[in-house]
């Protein structure tokens, strides 16, 4: 059945992002630098940043609990900077959906957080002005690979799940999105992914 609806994960498929950069700067207003790599950075990382994405906490709290956590001596101002200055656009996939744009409704449905994503707006509002709608966790206080962050995406068009096409780099939520009957693929090059929407019959 042909696509109606093109939904696109964020991270690693539209902008590539490198969390090591984010430590490397962060580790610098550390007494003696002495965390080394992520893990020790947030020890209980998963829970904390799942927290943060779903909305849970605000963005000042994430950074102050961290701060405290770590002993992290810069203020906010450099913290938001230094965690948003990881992304960097993937060419190859905007000019894919610059050409599916008006064509299909796009949207995004990404694990983000407040910080993350009104950076990225901000800075790339061409690229997101070719979007028609958002699933974002920390607004639906919900994150992949729940089930019912894709029943909302499926309800949002009133259309039969296998009429949306998903593409997202990690696998549990490609089964989550299969399971809950929409088209899904995993994301690993952007001219593998041309091939499966040619295969689904989706005009380029």
């Amino acid at each position: 059945m042909s696509a109606k609806v093109i939904v696109f994960d964020l991270g690693n498929v539209i902008f590539r992002f490198d969390l090591m950069k984010f430590v490397k700067a962060y580790v610098q207003k550390i007494p003696n630098h002495k965390i080394a790599d992520f893990n020790e950075l947030i020890p209980t990382y998963s829970e904390f940043a799942y927290s943060y994405e779903k909305g849970n906490i605000s963005s000042f709290d994430f950074y102050d609990i961290l701060a405290k956590r770590t002993e992290y001596t810069g203020t906010y101002n450099e913290f938001s900077f230094h965690w948003n200055n990881i992304f960097e656009p993937m060419p190859e996939t905007i000019e894919l959906i610059i050409m599916l744009a008006g064509k299909y409704k796009l949207a995004i449905l990404s694990n983000t957080n407040e910080l993350h994503f009104d950076y990225l707006k901000d800075r790339y509002p061409e690229v997101f002005a070719l979007f028609n709608d958002f699933f974002l966790s920390y607004k639906m206080h919900l994150r992949k690979p729940e089930d019912k962050i894709y029943k909302k995406l499926i309800s949002r068009y009133g259309i039969l799940p296998s009429e949306i096409f998903f593409t997202d780099d990690m696998e549990e939520n490609i089964e989550a999105a299969a399971r809950n009957g929409i088209n899904a693929c995993l994301f690993v090059k952007p001219y593998e992914f041309v091939r499966k929407l040619k295969e689904e019959k989706v005009l380029i």
